[in-house]
């Protein structure tokens, strides 16, 4: 899988709040369709919401902890790999790989797959790879990727 990088220039709303109660599913989708991981259920689920009718009852509350480990996804893989100090190769506890197109046979890092990427979720893909210093959150309603200053306060 490619890694996505987002640009400075898309810090800021990415989804309104207009979406209503829509919103949860949205931010789920957004990080599906980067690389998110959902079981075959809970994509089931999702995919469901839209023709939900009101006449069963929809589980909500598990909805909306699924959006919340989305958006700690996007959150996810931003630092280096402390095993292998973000170089993706020649990691420190000597379990590496090597990739069987690569000449050189460069010990790649197993934690990170060779990314250089740290703080991963187990199972998971990597997330695009965001500006430093930004976090993907909830602001007023709306979901995006924002800068935060020493107060806690919105920048961008």
């Amino acid at each position: 899988m490619e890694t996505v990088m987002i640009d400075p220039s898309q810090i800021g709303g990415w989804l309104d709040s207009a979406r209503g109660h829509y919103i949860s599913r949205d931010v789920i989708q957004l990080a599906e369709h980067w690389g998110f991981i959902l079981d075959p259920f809970a994509k089931f689920a999702v995919e469901m919401y839209e023709d939900h009718d009101g006449h069963q009852e929809f589980p909500f509350e598990a909805m909306q902890d699924l959006c919340d480990e989305a958006i700690a996804w996007l959150n996810s893989g931003q630092v280096d790999c402390d095993n292998c100090d973000g170089k993706g190769a020649y990691p420190k506890d000597g379990e590496s790989w090597t990739h069987k197109d690569d000449a050189d046979k460069l010990p790649r890092c197993k934690q990170c797959s060779g990314t250089g990427r740290g703080d991963r979720i187990p199972g998971q893909n990597y997330p695009p790879i965001i500006p430093p210093g930004t976090t993907w959150a909830f602001e007023d309603g709306d979901f995006g990727l924002w800068r935060y200053d020493d107060e806690g306060l919105v920048t961008e």
